[in-house]
């Protein structure tokens, strides 16, 4: 995911030459991460859960019996960009150049992934992965960015005997 992330921010230059592709610093955290007021992306699992599989009645107390279920992990990519003016507080027009890269770097992330879904690179075209949703980070001092959410279906493993 951290690399599908980082090709979809490399297409921003292509189309906005004045704006910048993936950020330097690119990685998988434990959780989320700290956003230290530096360019980073940021992809982490959040949460592991399990699908609804009606119609077939597989209610979610006995899919251990049923030996079916779909296993859902929530994926988080966190990408934060910073505006350094050395002047508080920053410049009206340093402030619109940071929100246009960053709102760049969201849509950018939107696209390239839902497209990248569809062609069957991101996931099998038989899994299922959801586009929860896509949320601007709150400002904090000279840093924003955005916190795009998708669930994506994983296999499981069985290790009974």
């Amino acid at each position: 995911m951290l690399s599908a992330a980082e090709t979809a921010l490399d297409t921003i230059p292509g189309f906005a030459p004045a704006l910048e592709g993936a950020p330097e610093r690119t990685f998988i955290s434990a959780g989320t991460p700290a956003l230290d007021c530096c360019d980073q992306l940021a992809v982490a699992a959040m949460a592991v859960r399990e699908a609804a599989t009606q119609p077939g009645g597989l209610g979610a107390g006995t899919r251990h019996k049923q030996n079916f279920r779909i296993n859902l992990v929530g994926v988080s990519i966190w990408i934060s960009r910073c505006l350094d003016t050395g002047v508080i507080p920053p410049p009206a027009v340093s402030l619109t150049a940071l929100a246009e890269q960053t709102n760049a770097d969201g849509w950018a992330l939107w696209n390239g992934l839902w497209n990248e879904a569809r062609s069957g690179d991101l996931v099998t075209l038989c899994d299922e992965i959801f586009f929860d949703s896509m949320t601007a980070l709150q400002p904090s001092g000279q840093c924003s960015g955005w916190l795009l959410q998708l669930r994506i279906q994983l296999a499981g493993y069985n290790d009974s005997p």
